[in-house]
């Protein structure tokens, strides 16, 4: 049931968008037709953008729903996957960059967690680089409790609500979709793990692969405690 109410969640505007794309771009500076895997690609909002810019990209996403809508506007050098990303579909060594945006990353026990990481380590060439965009863990705690709403449109509410798990710094995202049209109310819930940047640092290390950069946000601002975002630069070294 996520997969649905994702389609209908609010999400970053065009504006935005073009923004991280550039970021991306920036950050990961390949060569045109390069390989890249767009894991949790979701509706394909960066696989498609990523194409349209002369990469060969493959979004890998567990919903069927979601990969639908991204067909919708693929281009020809861009292919999607249905697929966990604990066991990618992919060649060892077949990709020159991996991609996991929109806090895309840490649904799992620490053991499967870990599973992701070593999957995109398999995946990518030597010297391959990784980036994994997230909410920043140490401001996550202040999503505590937090409740919001928004009008989909004028038949489709949208709320939200956000409890967050001190012990075990996972936050649970609470959705509900009321269509007043049809009648109906559609609930889900998504539990994510967060880790901070030493844990992931010594997760990816033990798969293979160091962070090189980090950044507290998509205009590649300086990673502190107050940032929005972790986002990390990794290589893979073996």
């Amino acid at each position: 049931m996520w997969d649905q109410n994702y389609a209908l969640s609010e999400l970053p505007n065009d504006e935005e968008l073009d923004e991280e794309l550039d970021f991306i771009f920036n950050v990961l500076n390949l060569d045109e037709g390069s390989v890249i895997l767009d894991l949790c690609c979701g509706q394909g909002r960066h696989t498609n953008g990523l194409a349209e810019s002369g990469y060969f990209v493959i979004g890998l996403d567990s919903s069927r729903e979601l990969l639908n809508i991204a067909k919708d506007s693929s281009y020809e050098n861009a292919c999607f996957i249905e697929g966990d990303m604990r066991d990618i579909p992919l060649k060892r060594n077949s990709c020159d960059a991996v991609i996991n945006m929109f806090t895309s990353y840490g649904f799992f026990d620490d053991e499967e967690n870990l599973k992701v990481l070593k999957c995109v380590s398999s995946v990518l060439k030597r010297k391959g680089k990784f980036l994994l965009d997230y909410w920043n863990p140490y401001t996550v705690p202040q999503l505590d409790n937090v409740k919001n709403w928004w009008w989909i449109d004028e038949k489709t509410l949208s709320l939200a609500e956000a409890i967050y798990d001190f012990p075990n710094g996972r936050l649970q995202d609470k959705r509900t979709i009321i269509d007043f049209k049809k009648g109906s109310i559609q609930k889900s819930v998504r539990n994510i793990r967060f880790y901070t940047l030493p844990e992931l640092d010594k997760m990816l290390k033990s798969v293979g692969m160091r962070i090189v950069e980090t950044f507290g946000d998509i205009d590649g601002r300086n990673y502190d405690v107050d940032s929005r975002r972790l986002i990390t630069l990794s290589e893979k070294i073996k």
